[in-house]
């Protein structure tokens, strides 16, 4: 019998946080789930055990390295279920997420998608914290997403299989790794697309050493990500008024990252940059205090 929903989960050498994250997948309640676990290359392949662990409800599938991006399109293209839904390796489903979310999408033909709320946890498990969101139209997903406080999440985000093709997919551009969630979200949202929110905490992120967000190449793939949003801008002027904001965002992030490994000079250049685009007393109190160091 087809599927409702297809989770998949692109995976890249994170054996220490897989086996938990598909056990909450697999422990969902009221919606029929296949799972593609994609390989992307690690250079420490799966144990045999740990698949066949898995075996009859996990397929898993090797590819040569591309990156996160093509790994997602990879596996969606292999999806046989009406939705899908993507989950990083060490992040968690919570219950009920699934059918209370297909539940709403069942009831109108029109949503494209839906999305919820999650919880953010160190590894030892400790609450950081809740982040809540809410209903908005596309321009205030955007702004939201710029200022670095999205009202999506793809630890939450659920979408009809045939929307998402529609939409092109991820980006398969590698040095998105790490942001590609961010280029998407911004094609969906200057694409219109029916979101519902559905309230509830429905997912878990995962803070610890390993997380890509915390190395240096992230920092770079901010860079990627302005440039990919400058040419979408082009074809989608909802974007234009929020582009002011993703540099700004961008650069300071930037910035923090460089103060925080000691390097306060190239800190500095990253604040003033943030500030071409926008003046922030945030962004000034960094710049003097890099200046200072």
């Amino acid at each position: 019998m087809k599927p409702d929903i297809c989770v998949v989960v692109p995976y890249y050498n994170g054996r220490p946080w897989l086996e938990r994250t598909l056990d909450s997948v697999l422990s969902q309640r009221g919606a029929s789930v296949e799972i593609i676990v994609l390989d992307d290359g690690s250079t420490i392949p799966l144990p045999g055990p740990v698949i066949e662990q898995y075996a009859g409800r996990v397929r898993f599938e090797v590819r040569t390295h591309a990156g996160k991006g093509a790994s997602i399109n990879a596996a969606a293209q292999l999806a046989n279920a009406e939705f899908l839904c993507i989950l990083d390796q060490d992040d968690l489903m919570l219950e009920g997420r699934l059918a209370r979310q297909l539940a709403v999408l069942r009831a109108d033909a029109r949503i494209d998608g839906a999305y919820s709320d999650y919880e953010r946890r160190d590894e030892q498990g400790r609450l950081i914290d809740t982040v809540i969101s809410r209903q908005a139209d596309g321009a205030q997903h955007l702004r939201a997403c710029a200022l670095g406080c999205g009202l999506v999440s793809m630890q939450t985000l659920i979408l009809r299989r045939e929307f998402f093709v529609r939409l092109g997919g991820f980006s398969d551009d590698p040095a998105l790794s790490g942001l590609d969630d961010a280029e998407f979200f911004a094609r969906l949202f200057a694409a219109d697309a029916k979101l519902r929110y559905v309230p509830g905490l429905f997912g878990s992120w995962t803070s610890h050493p390993e997380n890509y967000s915390k190395s240096a190449a992230f920092q770079e793939a901010r860079l990627s990500l302005l440039e990919h949003l400058s040419a979408l801008a082009a074809e989608h002027p909802i974007l234009r008024p929020a582009l002011p904001l993703f540099a700004h965002h961008a650069r300071l992030m930037r910035g923090l990252y460089l103060l925080e490994h000691g390097r306060p000079a190239p800190a500095a250049g990253e604040f003033q940059a943030a500030l071409n685009h926008r003046w922030t007393l945030n962004a000034f109190y960094l710049l003097c205090k890099s200046r200072l160091c």
